[in-house]
């Protein structure tokens, strides 16, 4: 049922590590998702309460870290809270991005 909604093109930039203290970034094909725009509080890694401004629901099989990035449009968002998908049917992911 989730691929249904997924219409909206986004590109993931995986970090693989540093290079000369400069991060790296693996960056594929661009993927199509579901951008749900709705703003409401997480918690980030340190704990705080932030403003997240979407939720990004994605299917993809390499799993993502807070240390990736998410492209939509020509925009670079940062990770807030990652959480795995609570559908049964089709295993995803879901990014809240700042």
């Amino acid at each position: 049922m989730l691929r249904a909604y997924m219409n909206d093109p986004i590109t993931l930039k995986f970090n693989t590590g540093h290079v000369w203290g400069e991060p790296t970034w693996d960056i594929p094909d661009p993927i199509k998702a579901y951008v749900k725009w709705k703003s409401h509080l997480v918690r980030n890694l340190a704990g705080e309460q932030v403003i997240s401004r979407a939720t990004v629901y994605i299917i993809y099989d390499r799993t993502l870290t807070h240390k990736d990035k998410i492209i939509i449009g020509t925009i670079e968002y940062t990770i807030l809270d990652l959480t795995p998908g609570k559908d049964f049917s089709v295993n995803h992911q879901e990014a809240h991005i700042q």
